[in-house]
């Protein structure tokens, strides 16, 4: 295949301080830390692009792409990528794709087991809408967060058109993206994905680098500077098909 520009894709879920309600303190970047790694990455003269100039890229289609393109994700859309990730990313002139669970508008991470009264709320519709006006990108992460690596074509079908269906009611605009809970994909994920009208499907360090297992680098509570500086570099190097 014809080389296309290394992208580097970063995966956040919650900016927030870890609390005892966070069954997964990992998942939480401090905002102390978030704030230091989009100052790093404006610094280094990077700047963000998005899915649908991602994907031109990687189709040898012509592409608006600056000239250090990177992608950042959210997964899971906690309202901390609202509250505490869009003031930051707006001051450095970056934006952002966020991966919501369809069935989970205003609850808590309850595939992690995350009591229903935790402050770790999804987002609600209008919430959504108000990152979609702002310029992300908006996908689905799966009607229920469920794996994709165990469930038969049926329910990898169901998983993939019904999120999109939902998600595209809650906005009133398409929904083209798609990023797999936990990472986890299959052969089987990657047909349904492209049946259900995806145009792209994010892995983590999983993925194969087809377009439908996009790998992303997650970066978690114990990304230092450093660290991230170094998953960042690995990020760019990964190589694709």
């Amino acid at each position: 295949m014809t080389p296309y520009p290394r992208i580097p894709v970063l995966v956040y879920h919650k900016i927030a301080e870890p609390s005892d309600y966070d069954v997964n303190p990992n998942t939480c970047v401090t905002p102390a830390n978030f704030e230091s790694q989009m100052k790093l990455m404006a610094g280094l003269g990077y700047l963000t692009t998005d899915p649908a100039e991602y994907l031109k890229a990687r189709l040898g289609l012509p592409a608006r792409l600056p000239a250090k393109p990177f992608l950042i994700t959210f997964d899971d859309a906690f309202e901390s990528a609202l509250t505490r990730g869009l003031p930051v990313l707006k001051k450095h002139g970056f934006s952002a794709a966020l991966f919501m669970v369809s069935s989970g508008f205003g609850r808590s991470a309850f595939w992690d087991g995350e009591v229903a009264n935790s402050p770790n709320c999804l987002l609600k519709p209008d919430q959504l809408k108000e990152l979609r006006d702002e310029g992300w990108a908006i996908g689905s992460h799966g009607v229920s967060h469920k794996s994709f690596k165990n469930l038969d074509a049926a329910a990898l079908a169901e998983e993939a058109a019904r999120s999109k269906a939902e998600l595209e009611a809650a906005l009133g605009s398409e929904v083209s993206w798609f990023a797999y809970p936990y990472g986890d994909y299959t052969p089987a994920a990657k047909t349904a994905l492209a049946e259900a009208g995806y145009k792209l499907g994010f892995a983590t360090e999983k993925g194969d680098g087809d377009i439908f297992a996009v790998p992303r680098r997650i970066i978690s509570g114990k990304s230092g500077l450093i660290n991230f500086a170094l998953r960042l570099w690995a990020a760019g190097k990964r190589s694709v098909k």
